[in-house]
């Protein structure tokens, strides 16, 4: 078979590597532009509700909250507690839900909460 330098640069040769430093064909490179993409689309949806879920909703409530989507103008976010979801409701309700849609730029419509599991396990 030779040594390990030959068998390299025949699996490089086999793989359509360009030169000693090309990247294979089959390297992650379409995984990562995939996923670029994934990533831009999903910020362009969510556009400014994570700045302002920071900027509106208090840390203590904030730290029990995920926000999970936004479909069709409405803004789901999972909270941790039933009593985590009444606070919200009531902040919510109290004039954030009104600033929320102004600041969105019509976005977001309504905030819609489930509770849920905040957390992903690890």
């Amino acid at each position: 078979m030779g040594t390990p330098l030959e068998h390299l640069r025949d699996l490089q040769k086999r793989r359509g590597a360009r030169g000693a430093n090309a990247i294979p064909a089959d390297s992650i490179r379409s995984d990562v532009a995939r996923m670029r993409t994934s990533v831009e689309r999903h910020a362009e949806r969510f556009g400014n509700a994570a700045e302002l879920w920071e900027r509106l909703i208090p840390e203590k409530v904030r730290e029990d909250t995920r926000l999970s989507g936004i479909s069709g103008g409405i803004l789901t976010v999972v909270t941790g507690s039933a009593a985590t979801s009444y606070t919200l409701d009531r902040i919510l309700r109290g004039g954030v839900d009104a600033e929320i849609r102004t600041a969105s730029g019509g976005k977001i419509t309504r905030v819609k909460m489930r509770v849920g599991q905040v957390n992903p396990p690890q």
